[in-house]
């Protein structure tokens, strides 16, 4: 029978390699944001696929955060393995879902103080 030790530390190390893989995709996204407006790749939503400018401020813009969000993410398993060890894969999945929703809310508001509905610059 595993003791609860390993499985704990289990729960760490797929929390933590969870974290990275985030963290990669936020590199990712910063160092290789998409070109032109696609629905394939990049921050999709209505106010960032108006043109081309809005495309590049909200790429660049979510890519950041979310790449900073997901240094920051790392506390998240570590805190948690001594808090609650057996829970730590899950508490980590729903707190970074979460801090996806702020890419999210950030990047909108950013988008919506530098450009107005119709996706030209303000001045």
């Amino acid at each position: 029978m595993i003791s609860n030790q390993y499985t704990d530390q289990n729960q760490l190390y797929i929390a933590l390699g969870y974290c990275v893989f985030m963290l990669l995709l936020g590199w990712l996204l910063k160092k290789f944001p998409p070109k032109k407006i696609n629905h394939l790749y990049g921050y999709r939503t209505q106010k960032s696929m108006k043109n081309q400018v809005t495309w590049d401020a909200a790429n660049k813009y979510s890519s950041l955060v979310f790449f900073n969000i997901s240094l920051y993410s790392f506390f998240i398993p570590v805190v948690f393995y001594f808090l609650y060890p057996q829970l730590n894969v899950l508490i980590t999945i729903v707190t970074n879902t979460l801090l996806l929703l702020y890419v999210l809310y950030a990047t909108e508001k950013h988008l919506k103080t530098r450009f107005d509905a119709q996706g030209n610059p303000l001045d």
